[in-house]
């Protein structure tokens, strides 16, 4: 009797892992190669469990296209915080906050906290603030730590040389915008030892449940065995980044992500039971862990595009050759623990 309630509760348990897993949303935004394109950014829903895409909204406010790109999401509960890439515009110099280009972090809300008591039903909310993001970084992503409530932002940018720090790592408040660096102010290196990349351009991030922050990148071939194994997954690799103590702003090496050369950027998400979501801007999709040995798989999607690829599809986005891409900021959306 003893073994078939343990067996019940195991059943009961499978359940609920496969009914977490299968309820995994996560949001995202294409800025659709706007500065060639000049097509709007679109705000998309995606449902992890087929590949489903929804389209929410244009970025729009009012009739105003907001400029800006929110290469960096990170969520609070159903607070999702973007986290946009500097531009052009100097900090707090007074631009429009819809379409200054001035870095900040502005609200999007998910899909079902809208509209409002007050009547507002634009998913695509108002600014917190200014970054003040130091200009040369023109990439970004983001994480919200939900053990210390704040956000964390990378600013990096794929044309610094590779002879010298291309990332920095920044602590960001949620309730002013304003962004304070972390570490070496010459940006992330790594910690003794470490492998991979000597300098990585960091373009993905994500904070675990644990405060374990964890960043990707997949634009650069760099593990010098490429040349004498073309089966080596070499392209691309996941880092720990160090938020606090005596590595404050280092990160190390993890694993390699791809054995192919994906020259994309990326998105990172994760869920509450620690699988990593990996997303390419073309809406390509693997997952993993953050432990060294876990397998990288691509995703497969029954409504992916085309259906049973590890592609999301994404229904109404305006670009549409050679793909409806530049997906880079990428979130799954935790409960709110603080």
């Amino acid at each position: 009797m003893k073994n078939l309630f343990k067996m019940l509760l195991c059943i009961v348990a499978l359940i609920s892992m496969q009914s977490f897993a299968s309820a995994q949303i996560a949001y995202s935004i294409t800025d659709n190669n706007r500065d060639v394109s000049g097509l709007q950014q679109q705000y998309y829903q995606f449902d992890l469990s087929s590949g489903q895409g929804t389209f929410i909204s244009n970025l729009t406010i009012g009739g105003q296209t907001i400029r800006r790109e929110y290469e960096g999401l990170a969520s609070s509960g159903s607070v999702t915080f973007g986290v946009a890439e500097f531009d052009t515009e100097l900090c707090n110099t007074g631009s429009d906050p819809i379409i200054g280009l001035s870095s900040d972090v502005r609200i999007f809300r998910p899909a079902g906290t809208y509209p409002l008591a007050n009547g507002v039903a634009s998913p695509i909310g108002p600014q917190i603030g200014e970054t003040c993001f130091p200009a040369g970084f023109t990439e970004a992503a983001a994480g919200y730590n939900q053990l210390d409530g704040f956000i964390y932002a990378i600013a990096s940018d794929d044309l610094l040389p590779a002879n010298a720090p291309r990332s920095r790592i920044f602590r960001v408040s949620p309730t002013t915008g304003l962004a304070t660096q972390i570490g070496a102010a010459a940006g992330i290196t790594l910690t003794a030892g470490s492998g991979g990349d000597e300098n990585p351009y960091f373009d993905g991030l994500t904070v675990l449940p644990n405060g374990q922050a964890f960043g990707t990148e997949a634009r650069f071939t760099n593990n010098p065995t490429q040349s004498t194994d073309p089966n080596v997954a070499d392209n691309g690799g996941l880092y720990r980044i160090f938020l606090t103590g005596p590595n404050a702003g280092r990160a190390t090496f993890v694993k390699y992500l791809l054995n192919t050369d994906a020259n994309r950027d990326t998105g990172l998400a994760n869920t509450q039971d620690g699988v990593l979501y990996l997303l390419l801007e073309d809406a390509r999709v693997w997952t993993t862990t953050a432990e060294s040995g876990t397998a990288v798989t691509p995703a497969v999607f029954s409504a992916g595009n085309p259906a049973g690829s590890n592609t999301l599809s994404t229904p109404g986005c305006l670009r549409t050759t050679p793909f409806c891409g530049d997906f880079e900021g990428f979130d799954i959306p935790a409960p709110a623990l603080r």
